[in-house]
């Protein structure tokens, strides 16, 4: 797997903060170092459209389309429970397709399922002992993450970060929810941002619910002790542009909000 994702990348222009894949995956560091020094390095916004590609790629290097198709259903819309017919019909998957890839997936404990009424439905299985690893890969190529972030893509110069959170990010999302999403940035527009998710919204057939900033408007926030910035920052995250480095980044220093006797958020 190492050697796979490490072709993969020599394919694409890495950031030349970012280390190799291979020394990721050996030492454990240097997962957070182009974030890091995103404020010094000012092709950071290409740098994170850079990773979104590469994440495409292993997606496609791992998983056959009909795969991903089935995956990004299943995991994304984690607690809704598809039968066969919808499955195909939201997929475009054929039957025989659909079937040998849902056969699969059950006898390998990646999927459930329960008979409700006449029909079988699927869910991912939670409690399989890789689905916190194959949910996050899913998630950041063809899933929730992997949308949203090429979606996104011509606003990134205008983004300092981007995350989705709420039920969506705890996993506890309800059939027919929408995502919730918080971004900072300097110049982007609300109406240009609305016009750049419909994409998005379709492709999950989910509403999304942007909150934007500007980062002088979210610091000021931070500083009044927001109770729903607070609350949203205390609670998971799925980053898109970003991550936590980033997020203590564009927060002021905690001896500056402890001093009007602002919580610290982290």
């Amino acid at each position: 797997m190492i050697s796979l994702v490490g072709t993969i990348v020599d394919r694409a222009v890495a950031c030349p903060a970012m280390p190799s894949v291979a020394s990721m995956a050996g030492t454990g560091r240097g997962r957070n170092t182009c974030c890091a020094n995103a404020r010094s390095w000012p092709g950071h916004a290409n740098c994170q459209f850079i990773h979104a590609k590469i994440w495409r790629m292993i997606a496609q290097a791992l998983f056959t389309p009909a795969q991903q198709k089935l995956l990004g259903l299943l995991f994304v819309r984690v607690n809704e429970g598809f039968h066969l017919n919808e499955i195909m019909r939201l997929t475009g998957l054929g039957s025989a397709s659909a079937q040998r890839e849902l056969r699969r997936l059950h006898e390998s404990g990646l999927i459930t399922s329960e008979r409700i009424g006449n029909v079988r439905r699927f869910w991912p299985n939670k409690e399989s002992l890789v689905y916190p690893e194959l949910s996050g890969l899913v998630q950041k190529t063809f899933g929730i993450v992997g949308v949203l972030s090429m979606t996104l893509a011509p606003l990134r110069d205008q983004l300092h970060l981007a995350f989705v959170s709420g039920a969506t990010a705890k996993g506890q999302d309800m059939p027919g929810s929408a995502i919730d999403l918080l971004l900072v940035g300097e110049e982007a527009n609300y109406g240009d941002l609305l016009t750049g998710l419909a994409p998005a919204e379709r492709t999950l057939r989910r509403k999304i619910n942007p909150n934007l900033y500007t980062l002088a408007d979210y610091r000021r926030r931070l500083r009044e002790g927001q109770p729903f910035l607070l609350q949203v920052l205390q609670q998971p995250k799925l980053f898109v542009i970003g991550d936590e480095s980033q997020l203590h980044a564009l927060a002021l220093p905690d001896s500056s909000m402890q001093a009007i006797g602002t919580p610290s958020v982290f």
